[in-house]
């Protein structure tokens, strides 16, 4: 199999944040930089260094994006109902698992083909990506963590509400 170049895959990232929920056309190198990061399994990341390649993983800003995520999800249930703290956390626990983030996001964007990942994770006949939803979570976190540092708190809360909470 061919590997991307590198001008196939920042197309492929500019193609991704041009579209819904991103809407971001005039995307600088360094937020590519970033972006290529938060759509870096560590599977990916790992192969690269053993070719002696050099390659980084979301794994850094997943952890940024969930902490980002869980405090956005935990406003607006504080915000905007009455519930108790026991009910208030059931309905955070129930936003911010894996299982829901990945299901919003598949049908919310088309994350799984611009996600690299190892040979481990591709179907060996025809060479597509093969997703978990747990990994597929985990890029949305880290690509949340990259929308934080990017463009701030206000752009991160945007995009969570259009998948999650509207």
């Amino acid at each position: 199999m061919v590997d991307m170049t590198h001008r196939d895959r920042e197309k492929k990232i500019r193609e991704f944040l041009a579209s819904p929920p991103f809407g971001r056309w005039n995307v600088t190198d360094r937020e590519i930089e970033l972006f290529d990061t938060a759509l870096t399994h560590d599977s990916y990341a790992n192969e690269e260094t053993s070719r002696g390649g050099s390659s980084g993983s979301y794994e850094r800003l997943e952890f940024l994006g969930d902490a980002v995520m869980e405090l956005i999800v935990c406003e607006h249930i504080f915000s905007d109902t009455d519930l108790s703290e026991g009910a208030m956390t059931d309905m955070k626990k129930n936003i911010v698992c894996n299982d829901n983030i990945a299901a919003r996001v598949r049908d919310a964007m088309r994350m799984d083909d611009v996600i690299l990942v190892g040979e481990g994770h591709k179907d060996k006949r025809t060479g597509r990506n093969m997703i978990e939803d747990c990994m597929r979570a985990d890029a949305f976190e880290a690509v949340l963590g990259a929308v934080y540092i990017l463009y701030g708190m206000d752009e991160a809360k945007r995009i969570v509400y259009e998948i999650f909470i509207d």
